[in-house]
């Protein structure tokens, strides 16, 4: 059963594992800080909202903005504060997020990582 789905903004490349070089990494914080409180204001403006569960399953569709080749591994690293935004406003800690599964979207305008959260399969 569906508990929550929310669209999130593609995340900035300063956000990147392979974005970081040498002196560079306050911006890649704080870019990373920006996006996390970024997609928490989506969360609440979405009115995502703590959900009865323990543990849930969790897919993330990764929309990118463009048809350029990315990969999966690197897109979770560079969304990870904006999918920590949605355990917090879930209230599930994401150590608690029993199955993960990741997919490549269609390219849309701008971006997005659409989450959903499931209740978690016995």
């Amino acid at each position: 059963m569906m508990l929550a789905r929310v669209q999130l903004p593609w995340p900035p490349s300063a956000t990147s594992p392979n974005a970081s070089g040498q002196g560079k990494w306050r911006s890649k914080a704080d870019a990373a800080k920006g996006y996390k409180l970024a997609c928490w204001a989506l969360c609440e403006a979405e009115k995502i909202r703590p959900v009865d569960a323990i543990a849930v399953d969790v897919l993330v569709t990764f929309c990118p903005p463009s048809k350029r080749r990315y990969d999966l591994d690197n897109a979770l690293a560079r969304a990870k504060q904006g999918l920590d935004a949605v355990a917090e406003a879930i209230a599930v800690d994401d150590s608690h997020w029993r199955r993960s599964t990741l997919e490549r979207g269609e390219p849309c305008r701008d971006g997005a990582v659409i989450v959903h959260i499931m209740e978690a399969e016995a």
